[in-house]
């Protein structure tokens, strides 16, 4: 058994750690919220009444609040195309949280 670590092995490792410890994190932060904190309850949704798809295989999107310094900014519904294989779009939505709401962004959805 080699006691030393060679290095190429060592480079390895670094890079291993690297990619681990940074990327993942910031990956995995983006994935579950978006936007800031705010302490205030999101105002009820503006009613919305989507027009007809410009092409069958889009799907409408529903607006929704934006938290923006300190107060909600509503943004529009728009049509986006479907990823394939007939996925579904989960609506985001705020979540309370001990330090006030979070926004949880939209997904797709099999």
């Amino acid at each position: 058994m080699n006691k030393y670590i060679n290095k190429q092995s060592l480079m390895k490792i670094l890079k291993e750690l690297v990619l681990f410890g940074v990327l993942i994190p910031l990956a995995l932060a983006g994935l579950s919220c978006s936007g800031e904190i705010i302490t205030t309850p999101p105002p009820p949704a503006v009613v919305e009444v989507a027009p007809g798809p410009p092409v069958p295989s889009y799907v409408w999107i529903p607006g929704h609040y934006v938290a923006r310094g300190g107060t909600y900014v509503w943004r529009n519904g728009h049509y986006r195309q479907a990823p394939r294989y007939r996925k579904v779009w989960v609506q985001g939505r705020y979540v309370q949280s001990p330090r006030g709401y979070i926004y949880k962004k939209g997904h797709w959805r099999r």
